[in-house]
């Protein structure tokens, strides 16, 4: 009888054992659960108040624009566009879209002159400049182009597709053009990739800057804060606009990442137990796609190059 009461013990022990490392795993599993979804500073809590500020922001900026008059808002003594409001307010400070836009200049050195599509406050003009590349710009809106003549920049008020139809073949080495073609009707696109290409010389240079819609982010942050947008214009469906113009796309760029206090956040664990670390991994790698989705660049831009051979329209 001795020997199979002692065994019967032995397994009662080591029962014990299994039952107090379920109850620490459950434990650990319970904090980790605990620490992603609950409470403000989990990557679940971050999110909602992303969304929440996001919401704010969107109201604050229709207040802006419904304090305004139908076409203007008074901001000292000389009247300023909508446009140029929600420009302030969207794309940031003069110094800030300056800052943003100077990695581009290199690309169009040795290939003027440059025409800037869409030059709006003319910050790409003033870059191109401060360089000494030969730009100009056009731009429909006659306050903005006001604005660039006070500067001492190049610019003209007139539509984009006609003044490129109006334009000698190969006259120019680059065409630019930011967060304009979000802006245009679908069926636009093509025949303004197709002006471009045209008005190129061999060799010439055209980029394009956009509102990258691969990442959620800019669907919730900013994309359809501006009433005059269109529709996204997607990296594939710009290339294409490109390539059947004859244009070869030589890059993608993308730029504006959010800053890491706005992304999630993957997590620590200095918990020894393999399955415990092997959650957190797997957890992070999650984290870290979800970024790319959510969270990702939110704007792209697109090089594309007119080849040596001279291409007609």
């Amino acid at each position: 009888m001795a020997r199979p009461l002692l065994a019967a013990r032995r397994l009662l022990a080591r029962l014990a054992l299994v039952e107090d490392e379920r109850a620490n795993r459950a434990r650990e599993l319970s904090a980790l659960e605990s620490k992603i979804t609950a409470g403000p500073d989990s990557p679940v809590g971050r999110l909602a108040d992303q969304v929440k500020r996001v919401s704010r922001e969107n109201a604050a900026i229709l207040r802006l624009l419904e304090d305004g008059s139908s076409s203007q808002v008074p901001t000292g003594p000389a009247p300023v566009s909508r446009k140029a409001v929600f420009s302030e307010v969207e794309r940031g400070s003069r110094q800030d879209v300056m800052a943003k836009l100077r990695p581009y200049l290199g690309r169009f050195r040795g290939h003027e002159p440059i025409v800037d599509l869409g030059c709006g406050r003319g910050e790409f003009l003033e870059l191109a400049r401060s360089e000494g590349l030969a730009a100009y710009g056009v731009d429909n809106d006659p306050q903005v182009v006001a604005r660039c003549r006070e500067l001492g920049l190049e610019a003209r008020e007139e539509d984009l597709i006609e003044h490129l139809s109006s334009l000698e073949e190969g006259l120019l080495g680059g065409a630019f053009s930011a967060q304009v073609v979000e802006h245009l009707p679908p069926e636009t696109l093509p025949i303004l990739m197709h002006r471009v290409a045209r008005v190129l010389a061999p060799g010439g240079v055209v980029v394009i800057e956009t509102p990258n819609p691969s990442t959620f982010a800019t669907h919730v942050q900013s994309f359809w804060r501006d009433p005059t947008h269109t529709r996204p214009v997607p990296e594939a469906a710009l290339g294409f606009a490109a390539r059947t113009a004859g244009l070869v796309v030589e890059d993608v760029l993308y730029s504006s990442p959010l800053p890491d206090e706005e992304r999630l956040q993957s997590l620590r664990s200095s918990v020894a137990d393999h399955d415990v670390r092997a959650l957190v991994e797997a957890f992070n790698t999650l984290v870290d796609r979800l970024n790319q989705v959510l969270f990702g660049y939110q704007d792209y831009a697109l090089v594309a190059r007119k080849p040596k051979a001279a291409l007609s329209d």
